[in-house]
């Protein structure tokens, strides 16, 4: 945490930085509130986090939470539209547990397989579109298999490298 001093009191801000644990927190607190409250802007979620000591927050550190957490927007009962997350949009880390869902990636001339154990080519093509590269143009995903469509075909090899590397398998 860093300390700043604008001509005045000492203002405590947020500092994110990769592995220091506080942006961690802060992401829980955020699905916490999100998960318990409903909130239809993200300065709605910027003001409770501030009342919650999260001070020096600004609404691109909120867009970006709402991002990492997959938070959706939907009407509730009363119609109004408020953020969400559910399931379904709740972001995919690549874990070992996942390379023991997949029984084996391969390519031809124009596309990488990934084959997986029944239910589970869903979630790997999920993460696979998770976070965008330059080698895939695009994702299938069935009920056990994965069509992964390069955006080369010249650099299939290359394309299912990197698909290896992000499911863990490479």
């Amino acid at each position: 945490m860093t300390e700043l001093k604008k001509g005045g009191p000492v203002r405590r801000q947020i500092v994110q930085e990769e592995g220091s644990g506080r942006e961690d927190s802060l992401l829980s607190v955020c699905k916490r509130l999100l998960q318990q409250q409903s909130f239809s802007n993200q300065g709605e979620l910027r003001v409770r986090l501030e009342e919650l000591g999260y001070t020096g927050i600004s609404q691109s550190t909120v867009s970006r939470l709402l991002l990492q957490l997959g938070v959706v927007k939907a009407k509730n009962a009363c119609g109004k539209k408020v953020y969400c997350i559910t399931v379904e949009t709740a972001p995919v880390n690549v874990k070992s547990s996942i390379a023991s869902q997949i029984e084996f990636i391969t390519h031809n001339q124009s596309m990488v397989v990934v084959k997986t154990y029944p239910g589970s080519a869903q979630l790997v093509a999920r993460l696979v579109d998770s976070d965008p590269h330059r080698e895939i143009l695009g994702t299938v995903g069935g009920n056990d298999t994965v069509i992964i469509i390069p955006r080369d075909i010249e650099a299939i090899e290359n394309c299912e490298h990197v698909v290896k590397q992000r499911l863990g398998v490479a």
